[in-house]
């Protein structure tokens, strides 16, 4: 199977999802970051491990209990297992070396791009960590989106005077409606494994 389809050109797709300390990403951070390799079927690549860390907050004055309670995160545990911010950094650098990310002819390396349910949330928490420079040299512009697709997929039902498929578009629901075991919610690895399969789902379901 590949790991790319021709019209990627050469990017790598990787469905990414972050655990967080609260929903500001100007004030809060990530506390469990998971990024997915995923192949030209959408199924995760064999060949090489998840980017699947968690990372211990700078800030621990700025955490938010609820967001605690909703991922499940005890900070102790935290705080004694997770990398801190800048060894964070160097270790995804290592990761995305192993990629083997081709290169263009102009001697600029391919990119990873993100698939992600509201990736937008994400994103943001991203670039506060990496900062806008590494962000832009590890990441595509162009992202791929399962919320953003839902919404589409009900608009289009909706103009096509046709029952909209998605009464609600939080990842739970649409795992739901494709019948896809979402028990383990809130952990980055098996949110980016979720999301993945609802994608491939709505791309080979979503215009019949």
């Amino acid at each position: 199977m590949s790991n790319s389809m021709r019209h990627w050109n050469g990017n790598q797709l990787c469905a990414i999802d972050c655990e967080t300390t609260g929903l500001d990403s100007h004030w809060h951070e990530i506390l469990q970051i998971c990024i997915l390799p995923l192949d030209s079927n959408i199924e995760p690549r064999k060949d090489i491990i998840p980017f699947y860390i968690n990372l211990i907050p700078e800030h621990l004055e700025r955490v938010n209990p609820d967001a605690l309670k909703v991922n499940k995160t005890k900070l102790s545990e935290l705080c004694k297992s997770g990398h801190d911010m800048e060894k964070a950094k160097d270790l995804l650098d290592e990761w995305i070396n192993k990629l083997g990310l081709p290169f263009t002819k102009g001697g600029f390396r391919k990119k990873i791009m993100p698939l992600g349910q509201n990736f937008a949330f994400d994103k943001g928490f991203i670039m506060r960590w990496l900062g806008l420079d590494t962000y832009d040299y590890y990441f595509d512009y162009h992202y791929k989106d399962t919320m953003i697709a839902a919404n589409y997929l009900n608009d289009r039902a909706a103009m096509h005077a046709e029952k909209v498929p998605f009464s609600k578009i939080g990842l739970a629901w649409l795992a739901k409606c494709f019948d896809i075991d979402h028990k383990n919610a809130h952990n980055a690895l098996q949110d980016c494994i979720v999301t993945a399969k609802v994608y491939k789902k709505m791309l080979l379901e979503g215009l019949l």
